[in-house]
Formats: C-alpha cells, structure tokens, sequence
C-alpha cells in the first residue's frame, strides 16, 4: 500500500506541474490533491525537495525508457540509424513534454540535486554516448568533422565522459561526442522553451537542420537521414 500510495504521490504532483507548473507544485497543493492532510504527506516525503526529486526521477526514467526503445527498433548494426532516431525520440519526449524536460533537464540547480537525480540525469547522455560511440567506431576515420582537433576543449570533452561514466575510443571522439550532444541537447532545450515557435518554427526545421548537419559531418549516409521519420 506504500508503494501504490508513494506511485500516486509522483502521479498526481506530475500533473500539477504539467497543468499547472512547477510553481503550484507544493506539498499542500499535493496533499489537496490526494484528500490528505500536509503532515500525511511529509510521511512519504521529509521535504519539497525530496517530493521534487522523486518526480524528476520518474520523469527521466520515462524519458530514457522512451528513446531507449525507439533505438531498440532500429538494426544494432545500423548505428546511425540509432544515432538519427535517438536524436529525433529525444527532441519527440521534449516537445511533448516542455514542462516535464524543461524541470528535468534545464532548470533544477546541480547543488539541490540527490544522487538519484544525478545519476538519472547521466543515464540520458550515457544512452547517447554508447550510440555515438558505435557511430565513431564505424564513421570516426572517415569523418570530416571540423572539431577533430580542438584542444580548447578537449579538456571539456574528457570532464564530460567522465561525469557520464562512458568510454571514448579516443579524446578526438570525446570531443566530437561533446560538441554533437551540445547541440542537439540545445536545440531540445530551446524547443521545450518553444523559442523557435516564436519565429513560426513548428515542426522543428531548426533541429532537422542541425541534425543533418551533423550527420554530414560524422560522415553519415544521407540515408541514415531517413530513420525515424
């Protein structure tokens, strides 16, 4: 009955935030909600934080469950098959869900987060990561990247690999992974803001354009282009 009761608790403080925002998502709020009392609540959750934590934990387990299985449709020899239709499921998740991705992965401060939060936040760059790491393993060599030697950044791109806890097969691909993952994940974010629907942007022209963009850089067929349209 506990864990049904602490399912609901997430559940129903989604919905605030989804309906409401994140600004109406409070333990009283909650606790209305449910037809419980506040100190009801706080049996389940000792804080605001710990209540907020729980849900952007359920929301990026969602989220990994969501682009792990598009890319599971996809032949794991075709790995820029999987890298195009990561991409796209990532930036499908954002758009359908702006609030939920904009409290997951835009805004919660580093320093408030729990450990679970943390670790949930890396597992999402940690699925690109291991697909990317296929692509430079078959297009790494013949790439035309601009990046491949950037020691500005290299220094980045190894912080990064490390806090996600993936394996590069060289610090040139580390530094390609880094620039890749910062611009899709950027274009994600400013979509889950609807910053490009200002200027009439609705059906994510700017991100297939960044995306083919890549593409041709990594050196990928045009054809892997057409995966999960």
């Amino acid at each position: 009955m506990r864990d049904a009761t602490l399912r609901e608790l997430i559940s129903v403080s989604r919905e605030i935030l989804t309906t409401q925002g994140v600004e109406a998502l409070t333990i009283r709020a909650v606790a209305r909600e449910m037809g419980m009392t506040p100190p009801g609540v706080y049996r389940y959750f000792d804080s605001h934080r710990a209540l907020l934590d729980a849900v952007i934990v359920a929301i990026l387990d969602e989220l990994t469950e969501f682009v792990a299985a598009r890319v599971g449709e996809v032949d794991e020899a075709d790995t820029a098959g999987r890298l195009v239709v990561a991409s796209r499921a990532l930036r499908r998740w954002g758009v359908d869900h702006p609030r939920e991705f904009h409290l997951s992965l835009v805004v919660s401060p580093p320093e408030e987060e729990s450990q679970a939060v943390v670790r949930r936040r890396g597992q999402v760059g940690r699925l690109f990561g291991d697909i990317f790491a296929g692509v430079w393993r078959d297009y790494g060599r013949t790439s035309s990247a601009p990046w491949l030697r950037e020691p500005r950044i290299e220094p980045l791109a190894e912080r990064l690999v490390q806090i996600l806890e993936i394996t590069m097969p060289s610090t040139t691909a580390a530094t390609a992974f880094t620039r890749c993952w910062m611009r899709l994940y950027g274009m994600v974010c400013l979509e889950s803001l609807g910053l490009p629907r200002i200027i009439g942007d609705e059906a994510g022209d700017l991100f297939e354009a960044e995306l083919a963009d890549l593409a041709r850089a990594l050196g990928l067929p045009e054809a892997a282009l057409n995966s999960g349209r």
